[in-house]
């Protein structure tokens, strides 16, 4: 097993495994026309990557089987990140055969120990229900004071 951490190379695996996440959450169906996205979700990969977008992967046999992305950005500092320095930890995934081996928390540990060596005061996330144990055995706590507004 190995972990790597994502750069240009990885972007079919990325798109791969991120289709498969939103399959599996009913996000998309088989039927739909999901060429739009995947094409924009290219971009969006290639323009961002090691920027403030990192992936880590984990690779067994050669074979990429689960990934974890977080998008940083900055926002005014407050008292608790004065530095303002945050990360948004989205598409955590494993692939179904590879499930129960701990790899979503090998890699959040590795977006965990990144974080601390650069600079990035906060982590955050929302959770699937299945996901909310391994987040919270690594120190996450559960908040529900959080809104949404789609244009």
């Amino acid at each position: 097993m190995k972990i790597v951490l994502g750069s240009e190379k990885n972007v079919e695996e990325f798109i791969k495994l991120r289709m498969e996440l939103f399959k599996e959450l009913g996000e998309i169906k088989e039927k739909d026309n999901i060429e739009e996205l995947i094409w924009e979700t290219k971009q969006y990969y290639l323009q961002h990557i090691k920027k403030d977008l990192y992936c880590w992967f984990i690779e067994i046999e050669e074979k990429v089987v689960a990934v974890a992305s977080m998008c940083t950005f900055c926002r005014i500092p407050y008292y608790e990140n004065p530095v303002g320095v945050e990360g948004y930890i989205l598409n955590v995934y494993t692939s179904l055969n590879s499930r129960k081996k701990g790899l979503a928390t090998k890699l959040v540990k590795e977006i965990i120990e990144f974080s601390k060596n650069n600079s990035i005061k906060r982590l955050w996330l929302n959770s699937s229900e299945s996901g909310k144990n391994i987040y919270k055995s690594l120190g996450f706590i559960e908040k529900e004071n959080e809104m949404e507004y789609f244009i």
